[in-house]
């Protein structure tokens, strides 16, 4: 009896053998036809990732207001270099550490997110990065939407390669619209 059973498994692990062979070659020609050509491009496409930056609503410079089109005035402060809290993130080696005050009067009608509001900067040298810096009151943008006619003052980081007096480009978006362009020297 024990010969029979013995039997009876050779047999179906042979049968199942032969079930998954077949499929196994069929995933095994799929595969290596997923490769493509062995060819490699020497071209960089970026069109995938390429972002068509559109134009701000408004543009200015620093330490004076700019007003977009829905009636949001933007104000920021030259840039001041300060020396980042012990706990400060998004420093990086060998740049500048600009500081940025923001005045932000909602005269729109209706209440404004400044949640969503996005700050990226740019020097002749390259782009900046932000600076997240509690001791220092750098905390992003405020989470409260500003009312009507209200005023909203928070202090924005970035920290930026390049040297003082270079050229700098903030700009302020809400993620979708490009709301304000500020030009100005870095600290």
């Amino acid at each position: 009896m024990a010969d029979r059973e013995w039997l009876m498994e050779v047999y179906m692990k042979i049968k199942k053998a032969a079930l998954l062979s077949p499929v196994a070659l069929l995933l095994l020609a799929g595969l290596t036809a997923c490769g493509g050509s062995s060819e490699s491009s020497s071209a960089d496409d970026q069109s995938l990732v390429a972002v068509e930056e559109e134009a701000p609503q408004a543009t200015g410079g620093f330490g004076a207001p700019v007003v977009t089109p829905d009636k949001v005035s933007y104000t920021l402060s030259a840039p001041s270099s300060f020396t980042p809290g012990k706990f400060a993130s998004g420093m990086l080696p060998d740049n500048r550490n600009e500081r940025f005050d923001l005045t932000v009067v909602n005269n729109s009608g209706k209440d404004l997110d400044l949640a969503t509001l996005i700050v990226t900067g740019t020097t002749t040298t390259g782009a900046c990065v932000d600076i997240f810096d509690g001791d220092n009151a750098m905390e992003g943008a405020p989470t409260t939407p500003l009312a009507n006619g209200g005023t909203a003052n928070f202090s924005w980081g970035l920290s930026c390669a390049g040297a003082a007096g270079e050229d700098i480009t903030v700009r302020l978006s809400d993620g979708t619209t490009t709301l304000i362009e500020v030009v100005g020297k870095l600290a």
